[in-house]
């Protein structure tokens, strides 16, 4: 293996073995989201009322069925696409630079787009006052909130499609890397692949999104592994 192909100075080393950690973490969350759907439901409230009063009767759950851990573990996808491009930049480097402007680009869009505070101000103020006037208003400033959360909107989707076509290019320069098997670059090819057609489908015909979702969501447990281990090995490394 050419070793000088790849920066394996100390600084580069800590980014991929913080990029290998956060490939569990990523796995760790995948996880996490089923057991959450199982045990708690993942449906967002369908309403302000139904979403207040479930904020008032079990705070912890209602904040794990407004997606609170994705709030939390998303923006990761910062430090794990770095060092992704830090590890293929000299493999491709115009490729890994509109690689990493996409994915950094949508998980950008990801966090403008979050509402949940201001959900849980609303909340607060919604219990605090006795006002029939003030809690309408409250309700309605919520309605819009919950109806344009971060997962339906049109910046949801805008985000989908910029971080799916960085991670899928990122895929293709790993299939003529070292470090990254082959099998690494097909497996995140069809995973990207797939999620990124779910979204594109689902825009003219939503039945079909799903079933490329179930497709792309194994996958990806898969694809962490695989990329937390390259990462690893790239953090072993010595100039």
């Amino acid at each position: 293996m050419n070793l000088q192909k790849y920066p394996t100075d100390k600084t580069s080393r800590i980014l991929y073995k913080a990029g290998g950690w956060t490939s569990i973490l990523f796995l760790v969350y995948s996880v996490a989201t089923i057991l959450i759907f199982i045990l708690v439901g993942k449906d967002y409230p369908e309403t302000a009322s139904e979403c207040f009063d479930m904020l008032q009767a079990n705070k912890f759950t209602a904040l794990l069925r407004l997606d609170i851990v994705s709030v939390i573990v998303i923006p990761f996808y910062y430090l794990l696409f770095f060092s992704i491009f830090q590890a293929l930049k000299n493999d491709n480097e115009m490729l890994a630079k509109i690689a990493l402007f996409c994915t950094l680009a949508g998980v950008t869009i990801f966090i403008a787009g979050l509402n949940l505070v201001s959900i849980l101000i609303l909340n607060n103020k919604y219990h605090a006052t006795t006002s029939p006037e003030m809690r309408q208003h409250l309700l309605a400033a919520c309605e819009g909130m919950l109806a344009s959360d971060m997962w339906i909107n049109t910046g949801a989707i805008i985000r989908g499609i910029m971080i799916e076509t960085g991670a899928l290019i990122f895929s293709v320069i790993m299939l003529k890397t070292l470090i990254f098997s082959k099998a690494t670059g097909w497996v995140g090819v069809l995973t990207h692949g797939f999620d990124l057609a779910s979204i594109l489908i689902g825009i003219f015909y939503a039945p079909m999104k799903d079933i490329f979702t179930m497709v792309a969501g194994p996958l990806y447990f898969v694809w962490f592994v695989m990329i937390g281990a390259g990462l690893f090995r790239l953090s072993r490394m010595r100039d």
